[in-house]
């Protein structure tokens, strides 16, 4: 009967043994497979840092690639305070059935020159304030005549005035404004001048109260464009 038993616990461990050792080989390679995946893995790693590392930089796209960038602000005293602003960040008005914007332009049959520059706007667009000073007087266009507005804004340091006529003005005499500041919306002049080009007119006059050429002061084009002019090139 040992002998027996004996066989039989000896034929059962030859028979489990086959089956250990192929557990045993199983696991010997899965471990195996994890280290290969974890070298692998690590290497594809080292390689992507590796890249981005010594990747050199997308460089930036040339200037000729891009829009020119525009300023409507102006530091003339490089204080990193903005002394003049355009008003609309619109284009001077060209000439149409009514004349020209730009300063000095005929007007009545060459009976006066222009006083102002116009700066170009839709009805309903927002209107800046051309130079930082104090809302002095808020009236009319036209004498005896309502409907257009004017904004007068003095600088008392500067001595600097500016009128900015046909906007409907959302500040009050008293207000002290920063240039570039919203002062109204831009008017709609069709009901006095049908087909003329929508602006706001804008005169400057200086300490002795003469005319400035708002074209000379407030930008409207380019910064390529203003710094030259800041330069003393002559404009193209």
């Amino acid at each position: 009967m040992t002998h027996a038993c004996t066989a039989r616990q000896r034929t059962a461990q030859l028979e489990a043994q086959p089956t250990r050792t192929a557990r045993r080989t199983l696991t010997q390679l899965s471990f195996a497979a994890l280290a290969f995946g974890l070298v692998v893995l690590g290497s594809a790693h080292g390689a992507l840092t590796g890249s981005a590392a010594g990747a050199k930089p997308t460089a930036e796209p040339s200037a000729l690639t891009q829009a020119p960038a525009v300023s409507w602000a102006v530091d003339k005293d490089g204080d990193g305070v903005t002394d003049y602003y355009n008003p609309t960040h619109g284009a001077v008005r060209g000439r149409d059935a009514f004349g020209s914007g730009h300063f000095g332009a005929s007007r009545d049959g060459g009976k006066r020159e222009h006083e102002g520059v116009d700066y170009v706007v839709a009805p309903g667009g927002p209107v800046h304030s051309p130079i930082a000073g104090e809302v002095a007087r808020l009236g009319y266009a036209y004498r005896g005549e309502g409907g257009y507005r004017v904004v007068e804004i003095v600088n008392s340091e500067t001595k600097i005035k500016a009128r900015i006529l046909y906007v409907a003005p959302s500040v009050e005499v008293g207000d002290v404004v920063a240039a570039g500041q919203e002062i109204g919306i831009a008017q709609d002049l069709n009901a006095r001048y049908p087909g003329i080009t929508n602006h706001v007119h804008v005169e400057l006059r200086g300490r002795r109260q003469q005319l400035i050429n708002a074209a000379e002061q407030l930008p409207s084009g380019s910064v390529t464009h203003q710094q030259r002019r800041a330069a003393g090139a002559r404009p193209t």
